[in-house]
């Protein structure tokens, strides 16, 4: 369902693209499905001029793809999402080699109340994604790399439709929540190896698991 609230705020063309890019990376608007600039416009309760702006700003970050008549929600193929999985691995270890090597007691303790929050919602689909991106991120903000980590959200930003669809499809996040709470400890010992196998391990059964939902779905059209 599209948010329909009305939007009062100075930058409309801001607020409307804010608003698409988080209906799109929430999974509310699924990739592959074709919207117009009139229908958004209403939904939003703008005119149809912030709408274009906001969809030409999502289109050069690859959320959505212009076609002659409508615009499409930007849908990646199984390979894609593999690809971008292994992209992914390659930055996010070594967002964990350069974050180990700075992360502090304080660090610690505040990536640990994340992951608490995590634990307690793994029954809450929507809740534990945005949970799941922040423990990850908070750790890699160690690394202290502007440009390493505006590498991965780049990346993560593509994936994140597909996070969605993952997590709305498991009726609990206990194994990752394990996995979480493995990653944290290599954290808290200083454990490098140990930290970049578990993180492989991580992010490819992630990766298999949305591949498979994937594939399921298009067996079945």
């Amino acid at each position: 369902m599209i948010e329909s609230s009305p939007i009062q705020v100075t930058s409309v063309s801001q607020e409307v693209y804010h608003r698409l890019r988080r209906m799109i990376t929430s999974g509310q608007l699924h990739p592959g499905t074709a919207v117009t600039l009139r229908s958004l416009g209403e939904a939003l309760h703008v005119s149809t001029t912030p709408v274009r702006e906001a969809l030409r700003r999502l289109e050069s970050e690859g959320l959505v793809q212009y076609g002659r008549r409508s615009v499409t929600i930007a849908s990646l193929s199984a390979e894609e999402v593999f690809t971008l999985f292994q992209i992914r691995l390659r930055l996010e270890q070594l967002a964990a080699e350069w974050a180990l090597e700075k992360v502090t007691e304080t660090d610690l303790a505040e990536i640990g109340e994340i992951l608490e929050q995590l634990e307690a919602n793994e029954e809450n689909p929507a809740q534990w994604r945005v949970l799941n991106q922040d423990f990850h991120r908070r750790f890699y903000d160690c690394a202290d790399s502007a440009h390493l980590l505006e590498y991965i959200g780049q990346v993560w930003m593509q994936i994140e439709p597909y996070m969605a669809i993952y997590a709305s499809s498991k009726s609990d996040h206990r194994d990752s929540n394990i996995e979480h709470r493995q990653i944290f400890a290599a954290i808290t010992t200083r454990d490098l190896n140990a930290l970049l196998v578990l993180t492989s391990r991580h992010l490819n059964r992630t990766a298999d698991q949305i591949i498979h939902e994937l594939r399921q779905v298009d067996s079945s059209t």
